[in-house]
């Protein structure tokens, strides 16, 4: 009898309780997590590119609403060297937590772990959450 209170009270706050991210928030823990993990492979700190920040969003938010994972059809339009792009269905609890998980997903991937240990200089982070909580980014190198 207890042990079943436990659950239906456990259920019930999880119910009322809902995980908030904030966007601009895992934007900045990314750029971060992007930095320390340069730092730890002996990598310069890649500076941040505020003016393009918004590119990247938009990018973000048109693969979002479309549900499709694609790159710019020239980085030359949005002033970039390289680009990376994700989706994660597995939003993480905090916004560094998602940050982690954007970043380990990055570096699974050969292709844009050479892309993250490249020599750029500068970089912009675009980030979307869907109303079901699926993170589309956009990263940028210049």
């Amino acid at each position: 009898m207890i042990k079943s209170c436990f659950v239906c009270l456990a259920t019930l706050f999880l119910s009322f309780y809902s995980f908030s991210i904030d966007t601009l928030q895992v934007e900045k823990d990314i750029y971060n997590k992007i930095n320390s993990y340069r730092a730890k492979i002996g990598k310069s700190k890649l500076a941040y590119a505020p003016q393009n920040v918004q590119s990247c969003r938009k990018h973000s938010i048109s693969m979002g609403t479309s549900v499709k994972l694609q790159h710019v059809e020239s980085l030359s339009e949005v002033n970039a060297l390289a680009e990376i792009i994700q989706i994660n269905y597995t939003l993480g609890r905090t916004e560094i937590e998602t940050a982690q998980d954007v970043l380990d997903i990055f570096i699974e991937s050969a292709s844009h772990k050479k892309i993250i240990e490249s020599n750029y200089k500068e970089i912009s982070v675009g980030v979307f959450i869907t109303t079901d909580d699926d993170i589309w980014v956009t990263v940028r190198f210049y």
